[in-house]
């Protein structure tokens, strides 16, 4: 059983200078959430999933969302992007603010495959 069920995001958010950084919140054996902290000009890997959904909950900033098939679109502070199974998703913050968003895999272990943006 969990020990809290209720978490302050922006507590749990990091940032590095190399690379966009993800920490994870918490894992249940229904879900697993964790919040990136994506700095100007840094990439979440174009990527996918084969067992199960990434939904992304943009908190603050803007990115520049991979549809997949070279196709993209801008996802906002108070947006929410879904990835369901094997839909090729990931992003670039092309702006100068700070980007952070919450990504919530339902499953929690739902696989991770390197895909082309």
């Amino acid at each position: 059983m969990m020990q809290s069920r209720i978490f302050a995001l922006e507590a749990h958010v990091r940032f590095s200078d190399r690379v966009a950084t993800v920490t994870e919140i918490i894992q249940t054996e229904n879900a697993s959430i964790a919040i990136w902290g994506v700095k100007p000009g840094q990439i979440v890997q174009a990527h996918c999933h084969p067992d199960g959904q990434d939904t992304w909950v943009m908190l603050r900033g803007t990115l520049t969302y991979y549809l997949g098939n070279g196709q993209s679109q801008s996802l906002n502070a108070g947006q929410v992007a879904i990835a369901e199974k094997n839909q090729i998703h990931g992003a670039v913050n092309e702006n100068s603010e700070d980007a952070v968003f919450v990504s919530i895999y339902s499953a929690p272990q739902i696989g991770y495959e390197k895909a082309l943006p």
